[in-house]
Parts: structure tokens; sequence; C-alpha cells
């Protein structure tokens, strides 16, 4: 007859089962307990027997497989929970409808599944954590989640994932990033109590985008009828500013026209100085003239004749030289020029303060 193992703790027969080094049995539910309790007091690849505080050394392939299972376990404990506490309610309501027989042959038939029920169990906490969350991914898929596929881990290619870290926020993480990486004692939900979470966060951010598009759309708004207004000064200011340049144009045609006509009728330093040298002119052959007499007088050594000459010519004045002309009209010209110089800054002065 085959020697059946059973588990040296709950005496049951499981499928799969951890030899201790001590001769004693676990099943996987109970060292996966065990081992849990154990990790925070003593080393970790050992793992001591509840019932003799014998240690058996571990692979790390059974280390993670122990904390692996004692994970989904936890997790799947915690999702049941509220199932019972609803079927108990059911329950309750459903006795108090039955007959006392029915209750009676209830009871036997709940007995019988509850022990099916924990063998059932027993092989369930051997299932590995894929099957876990292709069940999990199911689930989410049911309830209309978001995403009908799951990823891989990007950090275990071979893992994947159905967790979400609520302190790094980051991607979704598989079991292994809770167990053994960089997630271990985070926050941790399962990708379905997750969605609900971060979905309202995403709509209340949604919310805020919305508002601040809306503010945006009242600033463009603004500032695009500050264009227009902007625009509208803008031309009456260019218009106003071509109409007031051209009555300047206009009144410095006239002012130069009137300036030129006032020049033209003006005696000019030229002709002046022209009737200046005909004056001299004609002083000069006057004088000439009275020396060519008075040297011919001379050279012909008439004595008689040059006596007779001087007392004709006793008491004439000789020819004076005429004085010179005057010069206001060139005064009266550089007065107007610095007129106009003066006009020339005021213009130059002219500006547009835009800080106004």
């Amino acid at each position: 007859m085959m020697n059946v193992s059973k588990c040296s703790k709950c005496l049951k027969v499981p499928d799969d089962i951890l030899m201790l080094t001590c001769n004693h049995d676990l099943c996987l539910l109970c060292a996966a307990k065990s081992f849990s309790q154990q990790q925070s007091k003593r080393n970790k690849k050992f793992f001591v027997c509840d019932i003799c505080s014998s240690n058996t050394e571990l692979d790390a392939n059974s280390i993670y497989e122990l904390e692996k299972l004692h994970l989904t376990t936890v997790l799947q404990d915690k999702s049941n929970r509220k199932t019972v506490q609803q079927s108990k309610s059911n329950i309750s309501i459903e006795k108090q409808v039955k007959p006392r027989s029915q209750t009676r042959q209830d009871n036997k038939e709940n007995a019988k599944d509850k022990s099916i029920k924990q063998t059932a169990q027993t092989i369930e906490a051997r299932v590995s954590i894929h099957q876990s969350q292709r069940k999990m991914s199911k689930q989410q898929s049911e309830n209309s989640f978001i995403y009908h596929q799951k990823g891989m881990c990007v950090d275990h290619p071979d893992e994947e994932v159905s967790y979400y870290c609520f302190d790094c926020n980051s991607k979704c993480i598989c079991p292994e990033c809770i167990i053994h990486g960089i997630h271990k004692n985070h926050e941790v939900k399962t990708i379905k109590k997750s969605y609900p979470i971060v979905r309202k966060q995403l709509e209340e951010q949604l919310e805020q985008n919305n508002q601040c598009i809306i503010q945006v759309e009242n600033q463009k708004q603004e500032l695009e009828q500050k264009q227009i207004q902007q625009q509208a000064i803008q031309d009456h200011l260019r218009l106003q500013i071509a109409q007031e340049f051209q009555t300047l144009h206009q009144l410095l045609n006239s002012k130069q026209n009137e300036l030129l006509e006032k020049v033209d009728n003006l005696p000019t330093i030229i002709e002046q100085q022209e009737g200046y040298i005909n004056r001299l002119n004609e002083v000069q052959c006057k004088l000439q003239n009275f020396t060519e007499k008075i040297n011919d007088m001379i050279d012909s050594k008439d004595e008689c004749g040059l006596l007779n000459y001087y007392g004709s010519i006793y008491g004439q004045t000789t020819p004076q030289i005429p004085p010179l002309p005057n010069i206001k009209d060139v005064q009266l010209s550089n007065q107007i020029f610095s007129q106009i110089n003066d006009v020339k800054k005021l213009i130059g002065g002219m500006d547009i303060d835009c800080n106004q």
C-alpha cells in the first residue's frame, strides 16, 4: 500500500507538500502562512518547523513560491470577505422561510459542500499567480474594465501585471515586484480595486482641465477683443497723422511760396554790388583823365600854359570814392533760416508714447 503524506499541521492530504528535514510535512497553504510570519523574525533562507522548531534551508525558488502563494491567499481572502458577509445575510433570510426538515437537509449538504470546498481551496492554493491574474483579468473585463487584455510587467517580462502601487503611481506591476521588487511594503491594490480610485482622480483632473480650458478661452476672447479695439485705435491714429501732416505740408508749401516771393521782391546784394562797381568805375575814369591831363601839361614844358591850366582847375574837387552798400538784407535772410531750423527740431521731436 502506497504511503500518503499528510500535512503535519492541518492533517489534510494535499497534492503538493513541503517536506522538511525534521521529517515533518506541511501543505503549501500552512507552509506559506507560517513562512510569512517568520520572515520578520528570522533568517529568510530558513524555514522553522511549527511543530519541532527545527530549521530547514530553502532554495530561492521555494521561497518565491511560498511568498507568492501567501500573497495570493491574502488578497483572495480580502476579496471573499464581502462575498461571505453578503452570503450570510442571504442565508439568514432563506432560513426564516425554509421548513425545518429542509433546513436539516441543507445543513448536511452544506457540511458536505464545505468539506469539498476546503479540499478545492487546498488545491486552488497551489495554483500559480498567473491563474489568479487571469481570473482577475476576466472579472475586470466583465465589469467593463477599460483594458480587455493585461500587459506584461516591465521589470519581469514573464509576469502579467495585476496590481497598482499608490506610493509610486507608476505603471501596473506584478506580484514579483511586490515580493522582491522595489514595491515591497508599498500600498498596493489589485487593478480592479485601483481602477475606480484612479479613474476618480482622472475625472477630477479632467474637471480641472475643463475649467482651465474655459479660463483660457475667456482670456483669449478678452485678448481678441482688445486686439480689435487696438487695431481700431491704430487705424484712427494712422488716418489722423496722415491728415495732420497733409495740413502741415500745405502750410509749409504756402509759407515757402510766401518767403520766396518776398525774397524775389527784395534788392539783392548782387545788384547793390553792381551799382557800387559802376560808381567806382566812374570815379576811376575821372581820376585817370585828370591824371593824364596833368602829365601832358608837365611834359609840354609850357610855362605859361601850365600856369593857365592850374588856374583853370583851382578850386575844383577831386573825385571821391563812394561808401560801401548797406547789408541789412543779408541779416534778414539769416533770421529766416534760423526759424526754419527751429521748425525742423520741433518736427524731429514728434513721437508716440506707447506706454500711455
